[in-house]
């Protein structure tokens, strides 16, 4: 009977050290981010688990005092029954056996299934460790208090230091390990997501409309002139120059304008411009996205001109635009439905020389430089430090780059041939 119940009290201790072993595998291995979720929806155990995770080292510590605890009585145990009970032979291969089985079940088979079920295993086991860590919670200042004031006198603080830019690569992180496997939709939202990160280090001059790609009125035109403009533009934000196009001085935005008309009764000539147009809004290319997209928030504003830093003006940017670089190409029924990008049959790309580097980058999945040139043309030229020649091809970043054509000083063609896998 001494002998059953030693074995059955071994057993159960043994048991024991492995529960503890795995509650603390469960509780730094599980998601942070899913049990914070499944607390915003009301699951209690999931709140206990997150508020043991944000006091890790004092619930580390309470899982670590009662594994050493259990650890310390069972050899000392088996030890003080072996003496009275057995051989020396049998004794020696008792503690033999019993460290095998303290190795393999209290130790790695445990913190292994935990590994494969650790989310339910968490929330199993929530409240048992949320008492537990208040029951000890004494102790294990009194312990703690011992460990920090040792690191201190040798120099090393226990304080948080995640810095925001670790947190933020924490984040991207997250998203680059999460698997789409194929699947269209769930690769859509990832890129989404690593898109909104990288508004805080894309400057709008990377995503600006150019401004030989802006549309704009001469303020000094008769009335029916820019009537007909108005009329003939598919924009809904028209910028409006005096003396030379670059003298942004107003915006007028067509509904305001048609309004006026037909208050007007359709009469041009008591339509004022200067008294419906809106004082132009510049900001520096090297403005961040992010910025921006809350500076069009707090303005209650869709439209901003760029500038370099010599006031000369750049382009423009709209709230449209930003979106854009967060879900893709937004086509409505007045863009044209090209993109100016052309993928070949050999796995090469015909593209406008206007064409966005982040554009190729995410479409196809490439990783030209983006730092220093906006555009395909940019960037070209950038490297090669010279304007290339119908014809001419050069290898940048491992991609083949050929010329297709140029238009005066301007790259508007070329064929990318991306590197051989």
């Amino acid at each position: 009977m001494t002998y059953f119940l030693f074995f059955i009290g071994i057993f159960c201790a043994v048991a024991l050290a492995g529960f503890i072993s795995g509650s603390e595998t469960a509780i730094t291995s599980a998601s942070r981010a899913y049990l914070y979720h499944l607390a915003k929806r009301g699951n209690g155990k999931a709140k206990k688990i997150v508020a043991l995770q944000e006091n890790l080292s004092t619930t580390i510590s309470t899982i670590l005092i009662l594994n050493q605890l259990v650890l310390y009585l069972i050899p000392t145990v088996s030890t003080l029954f072996s003496i009275r009970y057995f051989s020396a032979t049998e004794a020696t291969i008792f503690q033999v056996v019993l460290a095998f089985l303290l190795m393999v079940y209290a130790e790695i088979f445990p913190k292994m299934l935990v590994i494969k079920f650790t989310i339910p295993f968490a929330l199993s086991i929530a409240s048992f460790l949320f008492h537990l860590v208040r029951i000890l919670r004494p102790i294990t200042i009194i312990l703690e208090s011992c460990a920090k004031y040792t690191l201190k006198a040798i120099g090393i603080t226990t304080g948080k230091q995640i810095s925001a830019d670790q947190a933020d690569e924490e984040l991207r992180g997250a998203i680059e390990m999460h698997s789409a496997d194929g699947d269209k939709e769930e690769a859509q939202k990832k890129s989404m997501l690593k898109s909104i990160l990288d508004l805080e280090e894309i400057s709008v001059s990377h995503t600006m409309i150019h401004r030989k790609n802006l549309k704009t009125i001469d303020i000094s035109l008769p009335i029916e002139k820019i009537a007909a403009a108005l009329m003939s533009c598919h924009f809904s934000r028209i910028p409006l120059w005096k003396d030379n196009s670059e003298n942004i001085v107003g915006i007028l935005h067509t509904k305001t304008f048609f309004r006026a008309l037909q208050l007007q009764n359709g009469n041009l000539e008591k339509i004022k411009i200067q008294q419906l147009m809106l004082a132009p809004w510049f900001i520096p290319e090297t403005k961040h996205l992010l910025e921006q997209l809350q500076d069009f928030r707090k303005r209650r504003e869709h439209f901003a001109l760029v500038v370099d830093e010599y006031g000369d003006l750049q382009g423009c940017i709209t709230l449209e635009d930003i979106l854009e670089e967060i879900v893709g190409e937004i086509v409505d029924e007045y863009d044209a439905m090209t993109t100016g990008i052309k993928l070949q049959p050999d796995g090469s790309v015909i593209a406008d020389g206007s064409i966005t580097i982040r554009d190729l980058n995410r479409e196809f999945d490439w990783n030209i430089p983006e730092e220093e040139a906006a555009t395909i043309a940019g960037y070209i030229m950038r490297e090669i430090r010279r304007i290339p020649d119908d014809g001419q091809a050069f290898t940048l970043s491992g991609f083949k780059m050929e010329i297709l054509k140029r238009q005066r000083n301007q790259i508007s063609l070329v064929k990318i041939t991306p590197p051989v896998a």
